[in-house]
């Protein structure tokens, strides 16, 4: 019992330790929760220095923030609104608000892990180098910066825009083992990103750069192969390249003939993007691969055949 028990806590160590050396911060989104009050995520609901806090219930856009790198100052962000886009959180004379206009140094903040590998950070000022950012109460507006002891009301959670799981799709499967005779048919195949909604993005170049972030910690998470990840990175750079993201996704028709006596199936490479907002949702779709076989088994030479994050 000890033994089991040793290893579940090993497990879980060692997954924690994999999510938060793989999180990407750098131009990455996040919606970002107390650990305290665990329903409670910064949001700014409006324009001005003081219209800034949290908020516990249904999701909005304004609660998303980008994490965007100081050229220079490393490890340290400006935490940029998605609705507010010329807004970033500031440490002003030791006040939490937000403000835009000028980039300052009381904008920047750095990102420090809890210690326990847990996933949470303390958000501390990279200019009043002992503030961090705390909830201190319930209320919407309690959020504050703080220089006293470490508590666990000044622990954030990182939580990104977009979940990423890769998998092989199958695109058709025709059995046509028990004819003489070949037969010939025509499918559609779709490569690009496809989105689940056709709603208009509100800013799509914060949303290129959260699925590039989020992929991009994908690979380090599964520890992916540089062929694979080329393949995807490749064909997300052709596809962000289209001005218009109803043109992020290119269906053609392709002609296969299957041979008589031949087990036939095509597969293709998928990469799911399960959005925080539903809306946001989307699918990589790239590379497909025949796949032939005289009997039910279909062997896999090449290990096209992938599932990360399932």
């Amino acid at each position: 019992m000890k033994l089991q028990l040793s290893l579940h806590v090993l497990v879980t160590l060692m997954i924690n330790l994999a999510v938060c050396t793989s999180l990407v911060l750098d131009n990455n989104q996040f919606l970002i929760y107390n650990k305290v009050f665990h329903k409670a995520r910064l949001t700014q609901w409006s324009a001005g220095f003081t219209n800034v806090g949290t908020f516990e219930h249904a999701l909005y856009e304004d609660q998303l923030w980008t994490l965007e790198p100081h050229p220079y100052q490393k490890g340290c962000y400006y935490i940029v609104n998605e609705i507010h886009s010329q807004y970033r959180i500031a440490d002003a004379g030791h006040t939490f608000i937000v403000y835009n206009g000028a980039y300052y140094d009381d904008q920047l903040f750095r990102f420090v892990p809890s210690g326990y590998n847990d996933g949470f950070f303390y958000i501390y000022s990279c200019f009043h180098t002992n503030d961090r950012i705390t909830k201190y109460g319930a209320g919407n507006h309690q959020v504050a910066m703080y220089s006293g002891p470490r508590y666990n009301d000044q622990l954030w959670k990182l939580v990104p825009r977009f979940e990423v799981n890769f998998y092989t799709d199958e695109v058709f499967h025709y059995d046509n083992r028990q004819s003489s005779n070949p037969i010939t048919l025509e499918i559609s195949v779709t490569t690009g990103i496809k989105r689940s909604s056709s709603r208009t993005i509100t800013n799509k170049s914060t949303y290129k750069m959260s699925v590039e972030a989020s992929m991009e910690a994908a690979y380090k998470m599964f520890s992916m192969s540089a062929t694979t990840t080329a393949e995807y990175s490749s064909e997300l750079e052709t596809t962000f390249s289209e001005s218009s993201e109803l043109t992020w996704s290119k269906t053609k028709k392709i002609t296969f003939t299957i041979s008589p006596k031949k087990n036939f199936k095509v597969m293709q490479h998928k990469v799911n993007f399960d959005g925080q907002f539903s809306h946001d949702s989307c699918s990589l779709l790239t590379s497909i691969k025949i796949f032939e076989s005289d009997t039910a088994h279909f062997e896999d030479r090449d290990n096209f055949l992938t599932s990360y994050g399932q």
